[in-house]
């Protein structure tokens, strides 16, 4: 089974060369309330969730023994299917203390401006799509995610877990654009969301 998280992050940078990224993809044992639909009922199900202290590990440990990472695609709003929205891969992933790791390359392309500008405006969050490899387990009522695969890393408008978005970048001529415009007002919006369900 395949699921999405929407995680956002102050952690990831693009580099000087405007089309390597590096960032924190999965922070560790950060708790996000998860509202998704139930693959068997179909209901709207709520709880909480965290990923326990290396859940990346394994797929960390088999990206250094192949020696790539570019089977997990970097795309924009999970759209696997369209060409054009598939806009760079992985060149390495890593299972740090804090959480898992990864850096990136964009795709060179007529796009390619146009992909850091809403990674910089719009596209401030970041979302995992995974599978367990292991069963997750119940610790204090969080479900808390033991060991994943992650398939692709997508940029997204509306984070969840709030431990890994976009607020830094280099263009390609090396000049640092700080902040991200539209983060606090989805955070805002989060907060105010969370605040009319009590």
């Amino acid at each position: 089974m395949s699921l999405t998280r929407f995680i956002g992050t102050d952690r990831l940078m693009l580099r000087d060369d405007g089309r390597t990224i590096d960032g924190c993809i999965v922070p560790y044992g950060e708790i996000a309330e998860v509202v998704e639909r139930d693959p068997e009922t179909g209901e709207l199900t709520r709880y909480k969730e965290q990923f326990l202290k290396g859940s990346c590990a394994r797929m960390a440990q088999g990206v250094h023994r192949r020696g790539n990472a570019s089977f997990i695609k970097f795309v924009l709003d999970h759209d696997e299917q369209s060409f054009d929205a598939w806009v760079g891969h992985a060149v390495d992933l890593r299972s740090e203390d804090d959480g898992a790791y990864a850096t990136f390359r964009l795709y060179e392309g007529r796009d390619l401006d146009k992909v850091r500008s809403m990674l910089q405006e719009s596209h401030t969050g970041l979302s995992i799509n995974f599978g367990d490899y292991r069963p997750p387990k119940l610790i204090d009522g969080v479900v808390s995610r033991v060991q994943v695969a992650i398939d692709h890393v997508a940029a997204t408008p509306v984070p969840v877990y709030a431990g890994a978005g976009i607020t830094s970048m280099r263009s390609a001529d090396g000049t640092q654009v700080d902040g991200t415009p539209h983060l606090n007002s989805i955070r805002a919006l989060l907060t105010e969301l969370k605040g009319s369900r009590a």
